[in-house]
């Protein structure tokens, strides 16, 4: 289950570890798999060119994401969410992934947050 975040993960790694380094987060963006019931809201450091930008695009994208530039993962249906431990080595570099029914329940979605090593809010 794990393994659905791994495009995105490494593009968001890869984008950050070596373009980014500034500490100042302000870009953010979501990246919807509406049809597997999860969802990502991730910020990055201001610092992230035009670039990357359209590299996390396209990281999203090609996993079968819909890409929203500044917005938020949608709220009806979502079980809880999932604060992902920031291993990018960057400051300010945050990523939640919500869970919704009717592909998750809050106990299901916990598991898969604490094998992340997440820190999981309900709700």
């Amino acid at each position: 289950m794990t393994g659905r975040i791994v495009g995105l993960g490494l593009a968001l790694c890869t984008i950050v570890g070596t373009g980014c380094g500034g500490s100042n987060s302000g870009y953010t963006f979501s990246c919807n798999y509406a049809s597997s019931n999860f969802c990502f809201d991730e910020t990055v450091p201001s610092s992230v060119s035009s670039s990357q930008q359209t590299q996390l695009q396209n990281g999203c994208t090609n996993g079968g994401g819909t890409y929203s530039n500044g917005a938020s993962c949608p709220t009806s249906n979502r079980v809880g969410t999932c604060a992902l431990p920031n291993n990018t080595g960057v400051s300010g570099v945050g990523v939640n992934e919500r869970f919704y029914s009717p592909g998750y329940t809050a106990s299901t979605a916990q598991m898969i947050c604490t094998q992340q090593q997440g820190t999981w809010t309900a709700g």
